[in-house]
């Protein structure tokens, strides 16, 4: 998920399980646990609106993806973007709302650490038993991993180990591991077979950036891939941009105050 853009609004952007029943043919799937899971709506919730989000809107979601976090090379869980009063008032949130609280790893900008780190086995460990205890301590239900982007196959495959040992290791404390990625991103199938979900961003393309055709074309190229519909979260972003200008951009905020 990128971040530069100063959007105005919380939800940056908001990922629907969707349907990839409307998008996808006919074809026969493998039934998973998952299959089972209710209807999501996953909002990401950026730092730096922590101060001002509102209750209220916790309760047009099922889950809150907090963005976000940083990995260290040494395996180190950086949370100090996250006040600890603020994070306190998520857990009151959430016991008040039922949204899920997840907390997201990486991002634009946000992704240094991640090759050095996946690179050791050391550190690999270090990192998850950090994202074990932050869950823990604050009651998030999980992590979503955002690195952008892995540069070669050799940081897909420590990706893809990172990926199944996190959720090894989460599996006795009901945490959930989900990735997210563009659809031209490569990712070894380990990957996909390890995460509970795949959060789709279905935007930033050149032209006009996300579009229903677009978003069927990554969908449909995820599927192709393999990946497991029922895992597939389609992501829309609550921001345009300009067509011939990509670097001009308006907040969902904006749009609505002009159009």
């Amino acid at each position: 998920m990128r971040i530069r853009l100063a959007i105005s609004v919380w939800l940056v952007p908001c990922f629907i399980a969707m349907l990839v029943s409307a998008m996808a043919d006919d074809r026969a799937t493998v039934k998973t646990p998952s299959d089972h899971l209710p209807f999501r709506v996953v909002g990401y919730l950026p730092d730096y609106r922590l101060a001002v989000f509102e209750e209220s809107s916790a309760r047009l979601v099922t889950d809150l993806v907090v963005f976000s976090a940083e990995v260290e090379a040494s395996g180190k869980l950086d949370t100090k973007r996250l006040p600890p009063e603020q994070l306190r008032r998520l857990k009151q949130i959430k016991q008040r709302t039922r949204a899920g609280l997840i907390l997201c790893v990486g991002g634009w900008d946000r992704s240094r650490g991640f090759a050095a780190m996946t690179a050791s086995a050391e550190s690999r460990k270090r990192f998850i038993q950090e994202c074990t205890r932050f869950c823990l301590d604050q009651r998030f239900d999980g992590i979503d991993f955002d690195w952008e982007h892995p540069a070669n196959e050799t940081e897909q495959q420590n990706y893809a180990r990172l990926l199944a040992e996190t959720k090894s290791a989460f599996q006795e404390h009901g945490l959930a591991v989900s990735v997210t990625i563009a659809a031209w991103q490569q990712l070894a199938p380990a990957a996909f077979q390890a995460v509970d979900a795949v959060h789709v961003m279905a935007y930033d393309h050149k032209g006009r950036h996300s579009t229903f055709d677009g978003a069927k074309r990554d969908i449909q190229s995820l599927r192709d891939r393999g990946v497991p519909p029922n895992k597939l979260l389609l992501g829309l972003p609550f921001y345009g941009r300009g067509i011939t200008a990509p670097d001009r951009t308006l907040t969902y905020a904006e749009i609505v105050q002009k159009h």
